[in-house]
């Protein structure tokens, strides 16, 4: 997760978040929940006791929070997506999930936004620097290990990867959706020059709250960051970004259809299982 090619999960903030989503479907993991986040953090941070005091409260109150709020909305979410991949998605609901996804995450994240504040708030100058320190190295090293040999070789990896996480939810791929998958592959490594613009942008955010985290809207600044972030939003690749997302939209609906009937079922009783396991956290 922290070598993501352009989405900024590579960044402590999204990387945290995108596991605490992920565990929304794991009784286990989304019980220790803050457990996990000040896990990821301390990457980042080298806390103080009595930041780490103040964290694990600001934590504990997000995570009640979340579980009243926000997950019974990420549970019936996937029971949505369960009922609507019985049949092959429209390209019109296959964008339509995508925005309802990223909105659900950002509901997460803004919740989150309390504790951040008051982290950041009493942040030194020594910690600030070393988390702005490891995000770039964790960016550098990302990249280097990206851009590793020819393109085709990293079309094959990127490849690789997406075929890794098709099975996660059908089990097998056939050979006509590899082909499909590099296909995306392929896509993504030729919007790497926007992608890395995008995510440059969005780290000189990052680093301005954290250098001016003692201003009086810091909250909100961080409720905006999160939302480009999420959206991987810019003015300037508007254009870039809607064709991109279009061609994904395309392909998706293509892999969609063809879905074997047993990838179908298995993708169904996947989704079936993680609203079961979301009510056994709920109850």
């Amino acid at each position: 997760m922290k070598h993501s090619d352009y989405s900024m999960k590579n960044m402590m903030i999204a990387a945290f978040m995108a596991f605490s989503l992920t565990a929304c479907t794991n009784q286990f993991a989304y019980n220790t929940l803050p457990f996990w986040i000040d896990y990821y953090l301390s990457d980042y941070v080298d806390m103080t006791s009595s930041q780490q005091q103040q964290l694990d409260k600001d934590l504990e109150v997000f995570h009640s929070w979340h579980r009243q709020v926000e997950l019974p909305k990420i549970q019936a979410l996937l029971k949505q997506v369960k009922q609507d991949t019985a049949s092959p998605l429209s390209y019109s609901k296959i964008g339509e999930y995508h925005q309802q996804v990223n909105e659900t995450i950002l509901a997460s994240l803004v919740g989150l936004t309390p504790p951040l504040a008051n982290l950041i708030r009493s942040l030194s100058d020594e910690q600030v620097e070393h988390w702005l320190q490891t995000l770039k190295d964790n960016i550098d090293e990302g990249v280097q290990k990206a851009n590793e040999g020819t393109t085709d070789d990293q079309v094959m990896r990127r490849q690789t990867r997406l075929v890794e996480r098709m099975e996660v939810w059908v089990d097998a791929v056939s050979d006509k959706q590899q082909l499909q998958l590099t296909e995306m592959a392929s896509y993504q490594i030729e919007m790497r020059p926007v992608f890395y613009d995008i995510r440059d942008r969005l780290l000189e955010e990052l680093t301005a709250i954290l250098l001016h985290r003692n201003e009086p809207d810091i909250e909100q600044r961080i409720n905006d960051y999160f939302s480009r972030l999420v959206h991987f939003q810019s003015d300037e690749y508007q254009s870039d970004m809607a064709i991109y997302l279009a061609r994904r939209y395309e392909l998706l609906q293509r892999l969609d259809r063809h879905l074997s009937d047993k990838q179908r079922q298995v993708l169904r009783d996947k989704l079936a299982s993680y609203v079961d396991d979301i009510n056994d956290v709920l109850q």
